[in-house]
């Protein structure tokens, strides 16, 4: 093997060890709008009002207990300053602007595919 090949071996190799890319989930992929293979605040924000918007149910501007289920039902109970047992899009995006900022463990304004990995939005 010559040097060339084995030190492209072993960048390729490393690589996967490192966040590449190709390893991104969907739905990093999704909120990544810009394809700089991080998300940034606003594109967060934005995958977060689009969830919203599919999941508005009945398309009344909130959520309620019934159109959130699972994961959604800790979003509700989060999210709900006012505690009339419905989340507003600002009551989202509040929301949103304090989990992000609590994912972006190194504070550089951007969600890595591992920080966001650790919210579980492999889903989303």
């Amino acid at each position: 093997m010559s040097k060339l090949s084995f030190l492209l071996s072993i960048l390729i190799i490393a690589t996967f060890f490192f966040d590449p890319l190709w390893a991104q989930s969907p739905a990093f992929d999704r909120a990544d709008r810009n394809d700089d293979s991080r998300v940034d605040r606003d594109e967060f924000g934005r995958t977060i009002i689009d969830r919203f918007d599919c999941r508005d149910q009945n398309k009344d501007g909130a959520w309620t207990l019934t159109e959130c289920r699972g994961p959604d039902r800790a979003t509700l109970d989060a999210a709900d300053i006012n505690n009339d047992n419905r989340i507003s899009r600002d009551e989202l995006t509040d929301w949103g602007n304090r989990r992000f900022d609590s994912l972006d463990r190194n504070r550089d304004g951007y969600l890595g595919g591992q920080e966001y990995k650790e919210w579980g939005l492999s889903d989303m």
